[in-house]
C-alpha cells in the first residue's frame, strides 16, 4: 500500500494544516529542510538523494509555492498537480504535447535558486507578518530577508519537531506499510540463516523483497560472526559458519516515511553464553515494549530496558538510548533515554531496541517498531524473535 501521487498532496495538506493549527501566529513558513518540504507539501524530490540539492518551499495554510530546479519541475508537477505552485531555477529542454499542464503553465524559470525564491515571496498574495523560517542556506535566508523587509522571523526547527513528534492517520498508514514491508523482509530470509550463506546474499534478498514491494532501502545492516559487533557496517562476501550470530538492522522509506527493525539469529548453535545474552537482551526488550502506552515518561520505559537486561546475563549492561521516534527521519524525537522528561502520546510512533556489541566477540540486538495508542500500542514489526531456528 503505497499513496497514489494525489494522496501525497492531500496528506501534505494535512500536515499543513496541523503545523498551522499547532502555529496560529504563523502567516507563512519557509523552509530548504528536504523532509520539512516533503511534511508540508507531499512531495520529496529523487535529486536529494544526491545532495547538495537546492530546494525551497513557501507555504501558508491555503497555498504552497516549490522552488526547486528545472530538471525536476516535471516530477512536482506529477504530484502537487498545480503548475504555479512549482518556482523553477535553471535551464532544462522538456518538449510537451496536448493538454496536460507542463512547464508552459509555470511561472517564469529564474537563474539561479535564490533568485526563484525571492520571485515566489514578492508574488504571495498578501505580505505575512509574521514568518517561521527554517534555512539552511544563507542565500536563502539574505532572499526571505530582502523580499519581507517588514515580516517578523521566528526559527522553526523545534516547531516542526512537535507538529510531527504526534503522527496523522495517513502518516501512521505510511509508517505501518514501510514497517510491514521490512518485517517480511527479515522473515523471508530466516531460511537463509544457514552456514555457506554469505551476508551479501542475505543483504539482497532483503533489499530485492523491500523493493519489489514498493520500498526504498535505507539501511541494510548484514553482519555475522564477530563482524556482528560492528555497528552499522556493510555486508560483505562472508560466508556464514555453523555457530555464528547474524545481527541484522534493517530500514526502509515508504513515500519519505522510514522503517527501523533488527533480528538476530544463530547458525545452528551459538552457546550457552550467546543464548544467555540473548535472552537477557529480549528480556530488557520485551518488557520496554510492554511499557508502551499514553502518559508514560520516555525516560521510565530505559530505565525498564536496562534493568531489564541487567537481570539477566548482562550486568554491567550500559546503553546511551534504548529506543527513539520514527517518521520523516528513521531517528527522530521522542528519545528513549535517560531522563528523559517526555511523556508519550497517542499518535507516536516509537522503535524500541536493547543492543549489544563487543568487539573481539559479537554484537546482537531486538528492535521493534510501536505505535502509541490511546489504550496501549499497536506493534507493528512481528517476525520471529527466536535467536535458534530449524531449517
Amino acid at each position: 500500500m503505497t499513496f497514489s501521487l494525489p494522496e501525497l498532496a492531500r496528506l501534505g495538506k494535512q500536515c499543513r494544516d496541523r503545523f498551522f493549527t499547532l502555529n496560529p501566529k504563523f502567516d507563512a513558513v519557509v523552509t530548504d529542510v528536504p523532509i520539512h518540504i516533503g511534511y508540508l507539501s507531499g512531495y520529496r524530490s529523487i535529486l536529494h538523494d544526491i545532495p547538495p540539492y537546492a530546494q525551497a518551499l513557501v507555504a501558508t495554510r491555503e497555498s504552497i509555492a516549490l522552488i526547486t530546479g528545472a530538471s525536476d519541475a516535471g516530477a512536482a508537477l506529477e504530484v502537487l498537480e498545480d503548475p504555479a505552485a512549482i518556482w523553477r531555477y535553471g535551464t532544462f529542454f522538456v518538449s510537451n504535447s496536448g493538454d496536460l499542464p507542463s512547464y508552459r503553465d509555470m511561472p517564469p524559470a529564474q537563474a539561479a535558486a535564490a533568485e526563484a525564491l525571492t520571485a515566489a515571496l514578492t508574488n504571495m498574495p498578501l505580505a505575512p507578518k509574521c514568518v517561521a523560517v527554517d534555512l539552511s542556506r544563507t542565500e536563502f535566508s539574505a532572499s526571505v530577508e530582502r523580499a519581507l523587509p517588514n515580516a517578523e522571523f521566528v526559527q522553526a526547527a523545534d516547531t516542526f519537531q512537535r507538529a510531527r513528534a504526534v503522527k496523522l492517520a495517513g502518516e501512521i498508514d505510511l509508517l505501518r506499510y514501510a514497517s510491514r514491508i521490512t518485517d517480511k523482509a527479515i522473515e523471508g530470509v530466516i531460511a537463509l540463516i544457514c552456514a555457506g550463506s554469505t551476508e551479501l546474499e542475505i543483504a539482497a534478498e532483503i533489499t530485492r523483497a523491500i523493493v519489489f514491494a514498493g520500498g526504498i532501502p535505507r539501511l541494510v545492516v548484514v553482519t555475522s560472526g564477530e563482524r556482528s559487533s560492528r555497528v552499522d557496517a556493510y555486508a560483505i562476501d562472508r560466508r556464514l559458519q555453523e555457530g555464528d550470530l547474524v545481527r541484522m538492522d534493517i530500514g526502509a522509506t515508504v513515500n519519505g516515511y522510514h522503517s527501523d527493525m533488527a533480528r538476530t539469529y544463530a547458525v545452528g548453535d551459538p552457546g550457552d553464553l550467546a543464548r544467555d545474552r540473548y535472552a537477557a537482551l529480549f528480556e530488557g526488550e520485551r518488557m520496554a515494549r510492554g511499557m508502551v502506552r499514553t502518559g508514560v515518561l520516555a525516560g521510565e520505559i530505559f530505565d525498564v530496558a536496562v534493568n531489564g537486561v541487567r537481570s539477566g546475563a548482562l550486568p554491567g549492561y550500559q546503553r546511551n538510548h534504548c529506543g527513539h521516534g520514527i517518521g520523516l527521519r528513521s531517528h527522530e524525537f521522542p528519545l528513549i533515554g535517560p531522563r528523559s522528561d517526555t511523556l508519550l502520546e497517542s499518535g507516536m510512533v516509537l522503535c524500541v531496541e536493547t543492543p549489544y556489541y563487543e568487539i573481539g566477540w559479537g554484537g546482537m540486538m531486538v528492535e521493534d517498531t510501536l505505535i502509541v495508542t490511546d489504550t496501549g500500542h499497536e506493534l507493528l514489526t512481528d517476525c520471529s524473535r527466536e535467536l535458534c531456528h530449524t531449517i
